[in-house]
């Protein structure tokens, strides 16, 4: 009697809270109320890293959960197994086929809780640094609004989020925010970056996908643009790297600038030469802001 109490007193609990989490997970899919207001709203810095952040520690809880009651769970169930009217003998207990299936279950739970945990950890980090980048770069652009220029954050696109969008007096940037950690050696080597025109060199490595990844989104938007109806506009991609220092060919101008942005003025003085109509200019914010979706419409 004494070891079904005691396995009745551990799985009743954790049945009773997997069942409540469940239950709830269930009735807020079944909200479907709606925001009670219609202005259109845009993305702060690094909106949807946030997102991606709160479901990695989201992820994070269920496998610590699935860690923490596993063996509790498989103990109870082992000795509710073999409970009878006098309890349980163990004199009598023989280990065979089927307690070694109770362990090789319970440890594959929990090595693939365990793995999974490591994934969502390390996820949230680079999420976490990401954020951090985009942030930094979002406070450099912050007094470029002050000169005249508009500033979108985390613009949604097709399959991707413009991390950063400048419409400037005389084009408009596309910026796609990178976190690069530095090398645990300090000085001033060990914080710069080369960048050739085509490739990144990093002091311990080198990379192309970013200069890659900021001139397809430019393209994306510069094609946006012109279905929009605004042609002529020129989208320049800038890869921002918040915190190095960027030594950059100055004998031709890169199809894909490279820069920290920590001083974000050089972006009033690139363009066409002629300043673009403020009607354009509008026209562009009007339809940047058509990418952000309704208050009706669920976030991602």
């Amino acid at each position: 009697m004494m070891y079904l109490i005691f396995s009745s007193a551990v799985l009743l609990p954790m049945l009773l809270v997997v069942v409540g989490l469940l239950i709830w997970r269930f009735l807020r899919s079944l909200d479907r109320r709606r925001a009670p207001f219609n202005i259109q709203l845009v993305n702060l810095p690094g909106d949807g890293l946030r997102r991606r952040i709160a479901r990695h520690e989201e992820k994070l809880l269920d496998f610590s959960g699935m860690i923490s009651v596993a063996g509790p769970t498989f103990l109870a169930l082992w000795l509710l197994a073999r409970i009878d009217k006098t309890g349980i003998d163990w004199t009598k207990i023989r280990f065979g086929m089927g307690d070694l299936m109770f362990v090789v279950v319970l440890g594959a739970m929990l090595a693939f809780a365990l793995w999974r945990m490591i994934h969502h950890a390390r996820a949230r980090r680079r999420a976490l640094d990401g954020l951090h980048a985009e942030l930094a770069v979002a406070q450099c652009l912050t007094p470029l609004i002050a000169e005249g220029a508009m500033v979108f954050h985390d613009v949604p696109a097709n399959g991707f989020n413009l991390d950063h969008v400048v419409v400037a007096p005389g084009a408009v940037f596309a910026i796609e925010t990178k976190s690069r950690r530095k090398p645990a050696e300090r000085g001033k080597a060990s914080a710069r970056v080369r960048y050739d025109n085509q490739q990144l060199f990093f002091p311990q490595h080198t990379e192309i996908k970013p200069i890659e990844q900021a001139d397809y989104q430019a393209r994306w938007l510069e094609s946006y643009l012109r279905e929009g109806g605004i042609e002529q506009v020129r989208v320049i991609p800038v890869v921002a790297l918040p915190g190095w220092y960027v030594d950059s060919e100055k004998s031709v101008f890169p199809r894909v600038l490279v820069n920290n942005c920590t001083n974000s003025s050089f972006m009033l003085r690139i363009g066409s030469g002629t300043p673009l109509p403020q009607s354009v200019r509008k026209s562009i914010g009007q339809l940047i802001t058509h990418r952000y979706p309704s208050p009706a419409e669920p976030r991602p």
